[in-house]
């Protein structure tokens, strides 16, 4: 009986644009990150020349996080409860372990952006591999939070933190290039500049990392397909239904479908419509997390 009666108790509280922010901000300073760490810490040498850049911009995206989180809580202190190691920490709650991310993450970043500023490869090395590890760890962890809610069927997916691990790659070099555009526009000499040839580089790493999202999205769209009740339901009612706008318009077609085919064609290997495409990649992936939150807790709120 009590059991029946916790299960029926309304959901008046609910995860709303600030987390899907969060994941998106998070995903993209992780992605940026990845590339700055190219040159300095797996020795691709082109690619020093950005890697400052990148990763404070990394930095930069990361530090709005907490506050983006504080304020999702309604009561801001609480926070301290994921912070106060030793009374509330436990090992089995996996924002324990982000709360450990979240927080190391930005400082070893700023440890390898200050050794790529004394220009010490060695620590920058050290230091960059580190903050690659850490970076890939926390958005796994932003999918583990996901999928390890067996009532929200659309989230409770073994293949979440891939899914947001792609989406942080080709959203973060989708923003690193719109930054290096912009940039681009108010350096005066050429030598500053960054040349055409190095965006047509990375839209071509983004490409194949679209290509591969694809794949996963048309993986989780079959599954729902053919799958349960609740399963087909949340595909036809949800993401064909109520959030079509983000699931169909933002993230498959402007998001995967238009950048697919530029960047494959001939157009490609034009900075202007490699531009375009990373700010298509970036709608799309902030279109994902939109129905991967709001979908997952849709049926739940209204059902």
């Amino acid at each position: 009986m009590e059991q029946e009666i916790i299960w029926n108790i309304p959901m008046t509280g609910y995860w709303g644009y600030q987390i899907i922010v969060y994941f998106w901000l998070v995903g993209a300073s992780a992605g940026s990150f990845v590339i700055s760490s190219l040159g300095w810490v797996f020795g691709i040498k082109r690619f020093k020349a950005i890697s400052f850049f990148a990763c404070n911009a990394s930095i930069i995206l990361l530090l709005v996080v907490p506050a983006i989180l504080i304020h999702d809580l309604g009561k801001p202190f609480r926070f301290w409860h994921l912070m106060n190691y030793v009374g509330n920490w436990h090992y089995s709650a996996p924002m324990s372990w982000g709360s450990i991310l979240i927080t190391t993450y930005p400082v070893t970043m700023i440890f390898y952006s200050y050794c790529i500023f004394r220009k010490n490869e060695a620590w920058a090395r050290l230091w960059g591999l580190l903050a690659v590890v850490l970076a890939v760890c926390t958005h796994w962890y932003t999918g583990v939070v996901m999928e390890l809610n067996p009532n929200r069927e659309l989230n409770h997916t073994a293949m979440a933190a891939i899914i947001f691990l792609t989406g942080a790659f080709i959203s973060g070099i989708g923003f690193l290039i719109v930054l290096l555009w912009i940039r681009n526009l108010f350096v005066k000499t050429d030598e500053q500049r960054v040349p055409g040839s190095f965006f047509v580089e990375l839209g071509k790493m983004m490409a194949y990392g679209v290509a591969f999202d694809s794949f996963l999205i048309f993986s989780e769209f079959l599954l729902m397909f053919y799958g349960s009740e609740e399963e087909y339901a949340i595909l036809t009612k949800v993401l064909l239904g109520v959030l079509a706008v983000p699931y169909v318009w933002m993230e498959i077609i402007a998001g995967l479908m238009l950048p697919f085919l530029i960047l494959f064609s001939p157009l490609g290997n034009r900075v202007p419509f490699v531009v375009l495409s990373s700010i298509l990649v970036c709608i799309g992936v902030f279109g994902m997390r939109i129905w991967w939150v709001f979908g997952g807790q849709f049926l739940q709120t209204f059902y």
